[in-house]
């Protein structure tokens, strides 16, 4: 009798074993850490570190954080990143690599390389004296050695192949060196500069791979012409502003081209996995319908008159919207902290689960 009483108490210890592993499976995250690189839309604060004027460590940026303080995100709050992270169980938030309090538990769990004002085009970095994105992969360099540091060689390699890696570029590159300051015009048509653009990002993901990271989920270019100051330097009229139809018909001919190099690069990278995500009709739902996602104002942002108002010009003397959470943008360029929270929800629902378990 006792030897039946054992034998049942021993099987009731495994099958509580085997829920306990159950659930801690369905919870435990897909990634072992996000890295991401890119610009200001997933810029957690390294900008705030070096000497350039696309910074946006000042209020009112960083407002609706639970810190009310400014942390260098280009937002009122968190950004893509930040969601992204929570979302998968791994942090509350994701720190800028160039962060001096930078924990043992961040380097585990990922961090952010991008810098505001940054693009594929090295001549963007040029132009807004920000990190290149080539600086940003020496970056990721130093964050390896660091974690093999930590966790050691075997282990930091674990992580790195088991990372996400995020890249979100090319919306500078064509506001800065194409439209706004044609400077690459003059020795490009729009499809060269595509096709340049599209051989970067080629290159920058060639060199990660190398340095060892497998999963990439890449970033399609927004509707570009649906930003704000795109419409403040085209049109002189408030009453005449619209989305600027050429520049979205660039993006979306750029994303196109995207969304056929990533099966190629797959291809010829063993091992890899690349999953598109698309910005462009997921912001485009929000602009035609606001309404529909509790928004009223898409044209201009937060701050200030929201025609032009962005990183210094949007600072403390600046007036703000009374009801941000009405609002598609907080400045002249980038959206507020729930419209990243949407399009992470987005992700979420059909990009991360392309990645499998």
């Amino acid at each position: 009798m006792a030897h039946n009483i054992l034998i049942l108490f021993l099987f009731y210890l495994h099958a509580i074993t085997l829920t306990c592993s159950s659930e801690g499976n369905e919870k435990s995250p897909k990634f072992s850490a996000i890295l991401v690189f890119g610009d200001s839309t997933v810029d957690t604060g390294n900008n705030g570190h070096i000497p350039t004027l696309f910074r946006s460590n000042h209020h009112p940026y960083g407002r609706d954080l639970s810190s009310h303080k400014a942390s260098g995100r280009f937002s009122n709050g968190r950004l893509v990143p930040d969601f992204l992270s929570s979302a998968l169980g791994l942090n509350d938030h994701l720190p800028p690599f160039l962060d001096p309090d930078l924990t043992t538990n961040d380097l585990h769990t990922g961090v952010s390389f991008a810098s505001a004002g940054s693009g594929l085009d090295d001549v963007t970095s040029a132009l807004s004296r920000t990190m290149t994105t080539a600086k940003q992969v020496k970056m990721f360099e130093s964050y390896i050695d660091n974690l093999k540091k930590i966790a050691g060689d075997a282990e930091a390699s674990n992580i790195i192949s088991n990372s996400l890696i995020v890249t979100s570029a090319g919306t500078n590159d064509m506001i800065l060196n194409f439209y706004d300051i044609p400077t690459r015009k003059f020795e490009f048509n729009i499809t060269e500069y595509q096709d340049f653009l599209l051989q970067k990002l080629h290159d920058i993901i060639m060199d990660i791979y190398k340095l060892g990271g497998r999963k990439f989920l890449i970033a399609g270019l927004p509707p570009i012409g649906c930003i704000p100051v795109q419409m403040t330097v085209k049109f002189k009229r408030q009453s005449e502003r619209v989305c600027i139809d050429e520049q979205n018909i660039d993006a979306s001919i750029y994303n196109s081209k995207l969304q056929a190099l990533l099966p190629q690069l797959q291809q010829i990278l063993p091992g890899s996995l690349f999953v598109y995500q698309d910005l462009f009709d997921e912001l485009m739902k929000i602009l035609k319908e606001p309404e529909k996602y509790g928004f009223k104002e898409t044209k201009k942002g937060c701050c200030g008159t929201g025609l032009f108002e962005i990183g210094p010009l949007c600072n403390t003397m600046t007036s703000l919207c009374d009801d941000v959470s009405s609002y598609v943008f907080f400045d002249a360029i980038h959206p507020t902290e729930r419209v990243y929270g949407q399009i992470t929800q987005y992700m979420m629902e059909h990009a991360i689960p392309l990645f499998g378990e």
